[in-house]
């Protein structure tokens, strides 16, 4: 508690922003129920709060949360969370984390049938369809949500997404997708990049997705996205809010060619792009730390190129995030 109010009055004195105060972090689990009856989600919150942070252990990891505590009293922008192909939300918990101790309320649904629970729609036309439609949900499900809607500053409001989550906060944003370039690619040369297994087994088919533009959105942050979808012309013509694109350096799921210069190519407005290529980084680089005892298990996705220190650059991220979207909200 002391080191909020010591915060707060730096914050009076120095005229710093919202984003620089230091929360300490709340936490909610809550399932969505979407209108028309579609399918439920469950969803992380994390959130400012007041209240002296707990440590938890959620699985692997070791947090520190008030689970349950009320929201700081304020409004506060939201950053919605979409996560990579079969992954989890708590492998994002250091973005969590991070912003909502600086003033942001991270929202994190678990996108259904494309979770480290239950993958089975990866890759498939249901997967890239439904999950934009998650987001403007999430976005629907919060603004409704009493009292967290009273704490919520509904014109700051911007879609953050990893891998295919990056391509999801494209869609919700305007983007047009198709999937004839991917099977093009996947099937004419020998791409490695994941969205190619499903291509080579059958599984996908021609198809141009189109989920109504999100106009609450006003704000994306991309990390190594998924941008093969929009490589047919003016197919992310839409696509006029400040764009964040961070990408690996070394990304050994998704070649750059197809995915960050597909997008940064088909954006309309160059000066609403900001993109940078992390250094030595790899796809997986922008996921949390996991313990030691996981990381035999987990492969790839606890391993990053030699020299990169992870646990390192989990710190510059979240200070990147921050800071970019303090300044475009």
């Amino acid at each position: 508690m002391m080191k909020y109010f010591l915060s707060v009055l730096v914050a009076l004195c120095c005229g710093f922003s919202s984003v620089s105060l230091a929360y300490d972090v709340g936490f909610k689990r809550v399932e969505v129920a979407p209108a028309g009856g579609a399918e439920r989600f469950d969803m992380m919150v994390f959130y400012p709060t007041q209240a002296d942070a707990k440590h938890v252990e959620f699985g692997p990891f070791h947090l520190s949360l008030a689970i349950g505590a009320p929201m700081a009293e304020g409004r506060f922008p939201l950053a919605v969370f979409s996560h990579g192909s079969g992954a989890s939300p708590l492998s994002y918990n250091h973005i969590a984390v991070g912003l909502a101790s600086r003033g942001f309320i991270v929202a994190m649904p678990l996108h259904p049938g494309n979770n480290f629970r239950d993958n089975t729609r990866a890759g498939s036309v249901q997967n890239y369809t439904e999950r934009p439609k998650h987001i403007s949900s999430a976005i629907d499900f919060l603004l409704a949500l009493a009292p967290v809607h009273n704490h919520i500053q509904s014109d700051k409001i911007a879609v953050l997404g990893h891998s295919v989550g990056g391509y999801t906060a494209l869609t919700v944003a305007g983007g047009v997708a198709s999937t004839n370039t991917l099977l093009e690619q996947c099937l004419t040369n020998t791409l490695t990049d994941s969205y190619c297994l499903a291509a080579r087994a059958g599984g996908l088919k021609e198809v141009s997705i189109q989920h109504p533009k999100d106009s609450r959105v006003k704000a994306l942050a991309l990390m190594a996205p998924v941008g093969v979808l929009f490589a047919a012309d003016r197919e992310l013509a839409a696509v006029d809010i400040p764009v964040l694109m961070l990408s690996a350096e070394f990304d050994q799921v998704l070649t750059t060619r197809y995915n960050a210069a597909v997008i940064a190519n088909g954006l309309p407005d160059a000066t609403l792009l900001t993109h940078e290529v992390i250094a030595n980084a790899g796809h997986f680089s922008f996921l949390t730390t996991f313990p030691d005892a996981l990381k035999v298990e987990l492969g790839p996705v606890a391993k990053d190129p030699d020299g990169f220190d992870r646990a390192e650059f989990q710190q510059v991220l979240v200070a990147k995030l921050a800071q970019w979207l303090d300044s475009v909200l």
